[in-house]
């Protein structure tokens, strides 16, 4: 498969694909506003760290909703 293809999906796979989905993004959302929170409270916590951590969480969101668009064909809404 050179990706041109399409492949027929299932309705209850897209459903389930797209509520795991969107429950990942819903967790390391939750993550992001937690290191805000602990960032914003403790003076001492590292700037570094903190801009490493949200970057990293940042990607694995974009990944997310990469990987639904190739499998899916359609953005996660």
């Amino acid at each position: 498969m050179d990706g041109a293809e399409e492949i027929a999906i299932p309705e209850e796979f897209r459903q389930i694909l797209h509520d795991q989905c969107a429950q990942m993004i819903n967790e390391l959302q939750d993550k992001m506003t937690q290191m805000m929170e602990m960032y914003k409270n403790n003076s001492t916590f590292p700037f570094d760290f903190y801009n490493l951590a949200m970057r990293e969480t940042d990607t694995k969101i974009s990944c997310v909703r990469e990987i639904y668009r190739r499998i899916s064909g359609t953005d996660l809404g």
